[in-house]
């Protein structure tokens, strides 16, 4: 099983929209661990297995599918 750490910020709404589309993505691989936590404001990071995935596209996120299809393949970027 792999652990999934989504941190977002709390109080942003696009953010919070962005993580729920990804976590309703996530959910239901019985193979996956999914975790939202509070992290900095503005913040959007994704960590599998203790590993951060690149989450953004220049300075716009990453859109949530493409982020679900990463998590499932069986390798996971680094951010760079």
């Amino acid at each position: 099983m792999r652990t999934v750490t989504i941190r977002r910020c709390p109080v942003c709404q696009t953010i919070g929209s962005h993580t729920d589309q990804l976590v309703t993505e996530l959910r239901a691989d019985p193979n996956l661990n999914v975790k939202v936590v509070d992290g900095s404001k503005g913040e959007f990071t994704v960590e599998v297995d203790g590993q951060r995935l690149n989450t953004k596209t220049g300075e716009a996120l990453r859109d949530a599918s493409d982020l679900a299809t990463e998590i499932h393949g069986a390798s996971v970027g680094t951010a760079g």
